[in-house]
C-alpha cells in the first residue's frame, strides 16, 4: 500500500462556523483522496486580549515539521487579530524555507502562496433574487461591511448589479456601510424607524449578525417583519438560526473553497492523478427563515437550539448524545473538579486518562508533555525540546492505552505524533492542540479521529484543555510545594523534615537483619571562605560537598543538609562495619577531586564521621546520628580542620 499523504491545515478557534465548514470541505476531498490530515489550532481567536495566554495558543504552530507534510493549507482568516498579525506573519517565515512544499491560503493573499478564495458571487446574487422575484419587494436597502473594505465593496457592486437586471433602482440612502457586526444592524434599524431614510420593504444584509440586530431592533420599534420589512443574511450561522425571529440566510462556499484548497495541493503533490472535485447546487446554500416569511426548517433550528442548550438532566440512553458528549453532560460530569483534586502528577495523569472519554468519538489521545514539565524554574514560551514523552493514551481502536510516569514514553518531537498511532488503515483526522499554562510551554494534545465523522472539535474540547492545563500547573505547585517543605532548596538535599518523613519510609521497608548506617559531613572552613571571598563563594562549597555526598550515595540512601554546612548519609540495608571506613575514604577523594575541579583560590575540604549500628532497631535516628557527629569531630581535630580557620 502506498504511504499516505499528508495535509496541514493551519486555523484558529475551530469550533467557530467559519472554521467548521473550512474543515468540512477539506475533510471530503482527504477521504475521498485517502488523505490523512493534521489540524495545528488554537483554541482562541489573537485577537484575544490576554497576550500571553495567545502566545501559549500560537506556540502549536512551531509544532509543525513541514518534512511531515505534503501539503499545507492556511485558513488566513482566522489567523489574523493579534497585534501586526505576528503569528501569521511568523509561520509564513517558516513557510517561505520550504520552496517544494505545496501550500496554498483561503481568502487571504501571501507572497509565494496560492490563493483559493470563496465564490460566493451567485449566493449574493440569490439574496436579491429571493427578495424580488420570491416576495415581490422592490424598495430594497443594502447593508454591507466596512467602507473600503475589499468583501465589502465586492458584496455591495455583486447586490447593485443584480437589482438592476431586475430593472430597479437602489435609493443613495439606503446604500449602507456597516461593520459586519451587530452594532450597525441595530444602528440601521433605528434610522429606519425614526424615518432618517425612505422605509424599504427589503433589507439585503452581507452578514447574519447584522441581520439579527437589525431584525431584533425593528421588532422592538414596532415595525413588523417580514410584513413591513422583509430581511435576508448572508453566513447562515448558528445563530440566527436560532434567533427568536429566524433568519434567511445563504450559505456561504467556505466548504466550497476548503475542498478546493485540497484538489490544488492535490494537483502540485500528485500532477498526474485525477481529480474528484466536491460540487454543490447554490440552491442547497439557502435556509429559509421567519425574517423573509418562508418557512424555517424546524428540524434543524431545533438541532441547534438544543446543542447550545445546557442540559443539566440528560437523556443517557440516547446513543447521539453518549457518542458525542455536549456541553451539559460535560459540565455535569465535575471534571474540573476532577482534573483539580488531585495531590501527585500520577493521580492528576489518571484522573485525565478518566476523563477522554467526553472527547468522544476519537481512535487515539495522547497526552504529549515536556519531560521536565514539573520544573517551575524554566519558563519556556516557545517551541519545543527535542524530545517528548506521552504520559496518556488512550484508544477505541485497539491502541496504546496507559496513563503516569512509569508508563510514559518518549519519542523524538519531529514524529509530531507518537510512533504507536501509526497504524491506520483509514485516513483520519488529527488536532494537535497546544497544552500551556498562561503561555508557558507544558506540551501537547493530539486528538485523532475518524474523516468526517462529527468533524470537528467543539466547546467541550475546548474547554476539557483548558481544565487540563489547570490541572497540570495545579498538579506542579502543589509537588513544588511538596519539595520545598521536604527539600533544601540550595542543595536539593533532604531538610530534617524530610530526613524524618523518608527515613520513616526506610522503616516500613526494612527486612530482617539490616543494618543502619550514618555519616555526619562538616565542611572545613566556611567561615574562612565568607568572611575572605563572600558569602557566594561559602554557598558554592556547600553545594561542592553536597554533589560529592550524592555522588558516593548507594541505592536507597538520603542525602540531608541539617542546617548550615552540615550534612548527613543515611541508609538502611547490608551494611558492615568496613563500610564506614570505605565510605569515609571515598567522599573524601570526591571532594579532593572536585575542589581540583574548582580551582577556586581556597581548598574545598570538610570532615566526616561515619558509623554503622547492626540492627537498626536498636538505636533511635537521633543517637545514631550523634555517634557519627562524635566519630565527625574527632577527624576534624584529628586533621586540625575546624570552622572558623
Amino acid at each position: 500500500m502506498r504511504e499516505r499523504k499528508r495535509i496541514g491545515l493551519f486555523t484558529a478557534y475551530p469550533e467557530t462556523t467559519h472554521v467548521r465548514r473550512v474543515l468540512e470541505g477539506v475533510m471530503v476531498q482527504c477521504e475521498k483522496y485517502d488523505y490523512d490530515l493534521c489540524v495545528f489550532a488554537s483554541s482562541v481567536h489573537f485577537s484575544l486580549p490576554h497576550a500571553d495566554y495567545v502566545c501559549g495558543e500560537a506556540n502549536i504552530f512551531e509544532l509543525a515539521n513541514f518534512d511531515r507534510l505534503d501539503g499545507v493549507i492556511l485558513d488566513s482568516v482566522s489567523l489574523t487579530g493579534d497585534q501586526d498579525n505576528q503569528i501569521c506573519k511568523k509561520l509564513l517565515l517558516r513557510l517561505s524555507r520550504c520552496e517544494k512544499l505545496a501550500k496554498c491560503s483561503l481568502e487571504l493573499p501571501h507572497e509565494g502562496v496560492q490563493l483559493i478564495r470563496s465564490n460566493d458571487e451567485e449566493a449574493l446574487r440569490e439574496q436579491c433574487r429571493h427578495a424580488i422575484e420570491a416576495h415581490g419587494r422592490k424598495r430594497i436597502c443594502l447593508l454591507t461591511g466596512n467602507q473600503g473594505t475589499e468583501i465589502a465593496e465586492a458584496r455591495l457592486a455583486l447586490y447593485l448589479d443584480e437589482i438592476r437586471k431586475h430593472g430597479l433602482d437602489v435609493l443613495p440612502e439606503h446604500i449602507v456601510y456597516g461593520d459586519f457586526y451587530y452594532f450597525s444592524g441595530d444602528a440601521l434599524a433605528r434610522r429606519i424607524a425614526a424615518n432618517e431614510i425612505p422605509r424599504p420593504d427589503a433589507v439585503i444584509c452581507a452578514s447574519d449578525t447584522m441581520a439579527m440586530a437589525l431584525v431584533d431592533r425593528l421588532i422592538k420599534l414596532g415595525i413588523r417583519v417580514p410584513e413591513d420589512v422583509l430581511v435576508i443574511g448572508f453566513d447562515f450561522s448558528d445563530e440566527g438560526a436560532i434567533n427568536p425571529t429566524t433568519i434567511a440566510s445563504y450559505e456561504p462556499a467556505v466548504m466550497e473553497m476548503g475542498a478546493n484548497a485540497v484538489d490544488y495541493l492535490r494537483s502540485v503533490m500528485e500532477p498526474e492523478a485525477d481529480l474528484n472535485p466536491f460540487r454543490r447546487d447554490v440552491a442547497t446554500r439557502f435556509h429559509a427563515g421567519a425574517s423573509c416569511g418562508c418557512q424555517t426548517d424546524p428540524v434543524y433550528a431545533v438541532k441547534r437550539f438544543r446543542e447550545s442548550l445546557y442540559i443539566s438532566s440528560y437523556n443517557p440512553a440516547d446513543e447521539e448524545l453518549t457518542e458525542q458528549v455536549g456541553i451539559g453532560p460535560f459540565m455535569e460530569s465535575y471534571v474540573l473538579e476532577s482534573f483539580t483534586a488531585t495531590k501527585s502528577s500520577d493521580e492528576c495523569f489518571r484522573n485525565i486518562y478518566n476523563c477522554v472519554h467526553l472527547l468522544r468519538p476519537y481512535r487515539n489521545f495522547f497526552l504529549c508533555l515536556k519531560e521536565n514539565w514539573q520544573n517551575m524554574d524554566d519558563e519556556t514560551h516557545e517551541g519545543y525540546p527535542e524530545t517528548m514523552k506521552v504520559y496518556v493514551a488512550s484508544s477505541t481502536v485497539g491502541g496504546a492505552m496507559f496513563y503516569g510516569k512509569e508508563s510514559a514514553v518518549s519519542f523524538r518531537t519531529e514524529e509530531m505524533l507518537p510512533q504507536m498511532a501509526h497504524t491506520n488503515e483509514k485516513p483520519s483526522v488529527c488536532y494537535f492542540s497546544p497544552v500551556h499554562f498562561d503561555g508557558v510551554l507544558l506540551g501537547y494534545a493530539i486528538l485523532q479521529r475518524e474523516l468526517c465523522r462529527h468533524p470537528v472539535v467543539n466547546v467541550v474540547y475546548r474547554n476539557w484543555l483548558r481544565y487540563l492545563n489547570n490541572a497540570l500547573e495545579m498538579t506542579r505547585s502543589k509537588e513544588r510545594l511538596q519539595i520545598l517543605s521536604v527539600r533544601d532548596s540550595m542543595t536539593g538535599a533532604y531538610n530534617r523534615r524530610g530526613m524524618y518523613e523518608m527515613y520513616g519510609r526506610m522503616l516500613s521497608e526494612a527486612r530482617e537483619g539490616d543494618a543502619l548506617f550514618v555519616s555526619v559531613v562538616d565542611m572545613d572552613g566556611l567561615k574562612y571562605v565568607n568572611d575572605t571571598f563572600d558569602h557566594g563563594e561559602g554557598d558554592f562549597g556547600i553545594r561542592t560537598v553536597c554533589a560529592a555526598m550524592t555522588s558516593v550515595m548507594k541505592s536507597g540512601e538520603i542525602c540531608v543538609r541539617s542546617g548550615g554546612d552540615e550534612f548527613f548519609l543515611i541508609g538502611i540495608g547490608r551494611y558492615s562495619t568496613e563500610d564506614a571506613a570505605d565510605r569515609a575514604r571515598m567522599f573524601t577523594e570526591a571532594v579532593e577531586a572536585a575542589s581540583r575541579r574548582a580551582a577556586k583560590p581556597y581548598t574545598i575540604s570538610a570532615s566526616i564521621g561515619c558509623a554503622v549500628f547492626s540492627d537498626y532497631r536498636q538505636i533511635s535516628l537521633d543517637n545514631a546520628i550523634s555517634e557519627a557527629d562524635e566519630r565527625m569531630y574527632r577527624y576534624k581535630v584529628k586533621n586540625r580542620r575546624h570552622r572558623s580557620v
